[in-house]
Order: C-alpha cells, then structure tokens, then sequence
C-alpha cells in the first residue's frame, strides 16, 4: 500500500507544475482544516470556529491565486518570446 501511495505521489509530481502544486495543497490545507475544526469543535467551539476561518482564508488565498496565475498568463506570459533551449 506504501509503494502505491509512494508511486501516485511520485506520478503527481511529476505530471503538474508548481502552480498546480501550490493549488492542491491550498486545497489539502482546506480540507483538513475543515475536517479537525469538526472535531475539535466537539471539544472547544470557539477554537473549532477559529480553525473554520483558518480554512475560509485557505480558500481565499486558493481564489486569489487561481484569479493572478490566470491574468499573469493570459496578460503577459503568453505573448513573451520563448528562449530556445542551449545546447552544450
């Protein structure tokens, strides 16, 4: 099972750049926020809101990344002049 998981994390970071990279981990730091504010939220309500915050301001920062990446790359880094590569 440890090799499964090692070599689905090995093929994800291989198949998505780092922008991609940055969006599911906002997206994973949402969802496990909102999994432990529940159950903290049993013991302490007032702790469980705060980590709720916690994850709404994850999905702030996930729209506002998701909103510059695509005016960066429509606006700019498509109408800059590819380099070609060097060769040694």
């Amino acid at each position: 099972m440890f090799k499964e998981i090692e070599a689905s994390v090995i093929r994800w970071n291989a198949s998505t750049n780092e922008r991609q990279k940055l969006q599911h981990s906002y997206l994973a730091l949402t969802i496990a926020l909102i999994l432990i504010a529940g159950v903290v939220s049993l013991l302490s309500a007032n702790f469980g809101h705060n980590l709720t915050y916690l994850a709404g301001a994850a999905v702030v920062a996930f729209a506002i990344n998701a909103l510059v990446w695509n005016l960066l790359n429509s606006a700019l880094l498509t109408k800059l002049p590819v380099r070609p590569k060097r060769t040694k």
